[in-house]
């Protein structure tokens, strides 16, 4: 989960997996209930899974996400088969959310539903499957992912479509891109980038936009990052309980 503020208003970009990002939004004076936008990249449980509790103690907030959604079901087979299914009753909240079919702007919230396709996937979404109309599990193809630019922003989520993906479907190269990209460190059981390739994206990120700052975490692995960032110092990882000046970014 990342809070932000801005001239445009109080934004929200996912819930992680359970209640725990309200205890450390208050550990940092940070009042959820006073947020104006909750944004949700993609369907997973490990970024919707608070989606709930945000709705709890926020009254008033519009919850933008993908039409595809709602009644999907979605499970990971790395390690051990387990459902990363969040159920959400979004009837009950009516007009508060907002599903999003196409690329569109609301306000300040500028929204990629289109993401391009021209650069390949991250290997790790081999492990990610969502169930068919035929009711079987097929491998995932990610068209429940949105991107969001706000203020120069850009929140990537997981960036399960790839970050060159995304980022050739945005308009302008942002100042600031925000998101994991979904690069796992390879193990005893499962390879997956090489160094090469690995150095070769954080080559082109910083050919194709050198100027922008990029901040990821979570799913991009920590050896992925080493090789990343000493390829392109533009690329820093993130935390839980950092705070990001904008115009020091």
């Amino acid at each position: 989960a990342v809070y932000m503020e801005c001239a445009a208003g109080r934004f929200l970009f996912d819930t992680g997996a359970s209640a725990q990002f309200i205890a450390n939004a208050r550990a940092l004076g940070v009042d959820l209930a006073e947020v104006d936008y909750c944004l949700i990249s993609h369907g997973h449980s490990d970024h919707i899974g608070g989606l709930q509790a945000f709705l709890d103690i926020n009254s008033k907030a519009k919850v933008i996400l993908s039409a595809r959604i709602p009644g999907a079901e979605y499970v990971s087979v790395r390690r051990i088969r387990h459902s990363i299914t969040s159920h959400i009753d979004f009837a009950k909240y009516g007009a508060r959310m907002v599903f999003i079919e196409e690329n569109t702007t609301i306000g300040d919230i500028h929204i990629f539903a289109n993401i391009a396709c021209r650069h390949p996937l991250p290997l790790g979404d081999k492990n990610l499957l969502i169930r068919d109309a035929t009711q079987q599990f097929v491998p995932d193809d990610f068209r429940h992912e949105l991107a969001f630019e706000v203020d120069g922003v850009l929140f990537t989520g997981c960036a399960h479509s790839g970050i060159l993906n995304i980022l050739e479907s945005v308009p302008q190269p942002p100042a600031v891109s925000i998101g994991g990209f979904h690069l796992l460190d390879s193990g005893a059981d499962q390879n997956f980038e090489s160094d090469g390739q690995l150095e070769q994206l954080a080559h082109h990120l910083a050919a194709g936009y050198p100027q922008t700052v990029f901040y990821t975490g979570h799913c991009t692995g920590d050896r992925c990052f080493r090789i990343l960032s000493a390829t392109n110092p533009r690329i820093r990882q993130f935390h839980c309980g950092d705070v990001i000046e904008l115009n020091e970014a």
